[in-house]
């Protein structure tokens, strides 16, 4: 499977380092991004995580969209400068940069969650508030999105 799928809570170390769920790092290899990543803010306070090649393909789309309007320059300066390439450790371990996880409140676990073509890393408490208000209208979504 060449997309991201399922959640995953881990534990964050003293140093920041959280190891990677296995079949996030199994999508992360049949990628060919399997020792780097890109971190960035996301959206609804959580982290978005993409392989190098996913980062430049959004990338791609925000690049083309007018440089006149407010909202994309707005974007392009949160989305981008808070963008950092971060390795995969030797033990499977992600580094959590102190700024990103300080945005989206992560303290001791955090949540993996595939959605695709991006990881969201989110603190269990954010996940959760977030997943009880979607649960309810997954229905109504699904009828928007597929049609």
């Amino acid at each position: 499977m060449r997309r991201f799928t399922g959640s995953y809570t881990h534990s964050v170390d003293a140093k920041n380092r959280v190891a990677v769920p296995r079949k996030i790092l199994d999508t992360l290899k049949k990628l060919d991004s399997a020792d780097g990543v890109m971190l960035t803010v996301g959206l609804d306070d959580c982290l978005f995580l993409y392989t190098e090649e996913g980062f430049d393909a959004i990338g791609d789309e925000v690049d083309g969209k007018p440089l006149g309007e407010e909202a994309v320059r707005n974007f392009s300066r949160e989305f981008y400068t808070q963008a950092e390439a971060c390795s995969i450790d030797r033990s499977s371990r992600l580094l959590l940069p102190a700024h990103l996880k300080e945005y989206a409140g992560i303290d001791g676990k955090v949540v993996f969650c595939g959605v695709g073509r991006r990881v969201e890393l989110w603190s269990p408490e954010r996940w959760e508030e977030r997943r009880k208000r979607a649960a309810g209208e997954y229905e109504t979504h699904a009828k928007e999105v597929l049609r």
